[in-house]
């Protein structure tokens, strides 16, 4: 099995210790949502909270390239909110996405995700104006 794969298992069983062991003891992992993270501690916080303001997930990873030093992956990821997320509890989200994974020695040094952000802040019950607004933050700023 791959560590792709080993991740994905990990995180729809909400297996703490096995999606950190997918990891290198500084691993960083760059979330859409949630920022950047490095380092088990912070990892581990950052999973935790996931599943905290999530149930009922499903991550799908439909197509995988791997080499022993990196992989890209299309998935789709899916979860209803939970009762941690007030504005948005009960809500079901899913949307595709890509992540692009840099490994060393079978485990991931470095993730990144790449997904239509709004298409998720929509489901989440962000209005267009309130998702316009978050969305502009993203924007690059001109030189």
């Amino acid at each position: 099995m791959s560590v792709v794969r080993d991740f994905e298992s990990a995180f729809n069983r909400q297996d703490m210790d096995a999606i950190l062991a997918c990891f290198t003891a500084d691993g960083s992992y760059v979330d859409t949502f949630f920022g950047k993270h490095a380092g088990r501690e912070s990892l581990k916080a950052m999973f935790a909270r996931m599943w905290r303001e999530g149930r009922d997930y499903r991550w799908t990873m439909e197509t995988i390239v791997e080499t022993p030093g990196h992989a890209a992956v299309e998935w789709t990821f899916s979860y209803v909110v939970t009762d941690a997320v007030p504005r948005s509890a009960g809500r079901r989200v899913s949307f595709p996405g890509m992540s692009l994974f840099e490994l060393e020695g079978g485990r991931i040094a470095a993730y990144r995700e790449y997904f239509d952000e709004g298409v998720a802040l929509l489901q989440l019950g962000f209005e267009p104006g309130s998702l316009a607004k978050v969305l502009a933050k993203r924007l690059p700023r001109p030189a």
